[in-house]
């Protein structure tokens, strides 16, 4: 056993441990400022990562925004596809034959040059029909791009007008029918009442049970006469 006199120390000046805990403090201190730059470009990465997935969301809805259109667009001409090649054969097998075929074309390049005249004017250069559909078309497509060029707000100002528009020509339809059937029914008054009373001839089948009614053929003529006097006086008072 030694005793405490015959240990060595290790530190033989105090400012041993000042340089040591000096140098231990510069690492801690380096470490603090590399941890925090460290975690101010994981930061940045973070918002990078955040910013891009954001971006490819926005991208993404639009794809398929166009994909949902041209999907539209695909089963719309698809459509006509289907259409114009019913109409084919029916060219084909004869069911429109001679003079209806003749016909039903003449019918349908008046109703594309009414078309063309209301989107684009006279057909003065006497162009073809399916130049004139061909031209049609083509002035839609401007129609529509200039439609997505314009404010929302007029675009939809305008759809309003436009279904107000709408609205009132079936109103109108409806009251001109309505007026053609009214007229339909006075005439018809009309004719009722200038047209001799049929007066029923001959016994009434009547059941046995029941006896006969002489007195009730002249009160149903009266009777009919009474209501037809009362509708002309409804129509025309």
């Amino acid at each position: 056993y030694e005793s405490d006199d015959s240990c060595e120390l290790f530190f033989t000046d105090p400012q041993q441990l000042l340089n040591i805990f000096a140098e231990l403090e510069e690492q801690n201190l380096s470490l603090i400022q590399n941890s925090q730059e460290t975690e101010e470009a994981l930061d940045e990465m973070k918002q990078t990562i955040e910013t891009t997935k954001a971006k490819m969301n926005k991208e993404t809805e639009v794809l398929k925004s166009q994909i949902t259109s041209l999907e539209s667009q695909i089963s719309a001409e698809e459509e006509k596809s289907r259409e114009l090649e019913h109409k084919s054969k029916m060219f084909s097998y004869g069911h429109y034959e001679g003079d209806g075929q003749e016909k039903m074309l003449e019918l349908l390049n008046e109703k594309v040059e009414e078309v063309y005249r209301s989107c684009i004017g006279d057909n003065e250069a006497n162009i073809s029909t399916l130049q004139m559909l061909t031209n049609i078309e083509n002035r839609l497509e401007e129609l529509f791009e200039h439609i997505e060029m314009m404010p929302q707000e007029k675009v939809e100002l305008a759809e309003k007008a436009k279904e107000k528009e709408r609205r009132l020509k079936l109103r109108e339809e409806k009251r001109e029918q309505q007026r053609l059937h009214q007229e339909e029914r006075v005439r018809k008054a009309l004719e009722r009442a200038k047209a001799d009373p049929k007066v029923q001839t001959g016994k009434r089948l009547v059941f046995r049970s029941k006896p006969p009614e002489v007195q009730k053929k002249k009160t149903d003529v009266v009777d009919k006469r009474n209501e037809e006097d009362e509708e002309l006086a409804y129509y025309f008072s």
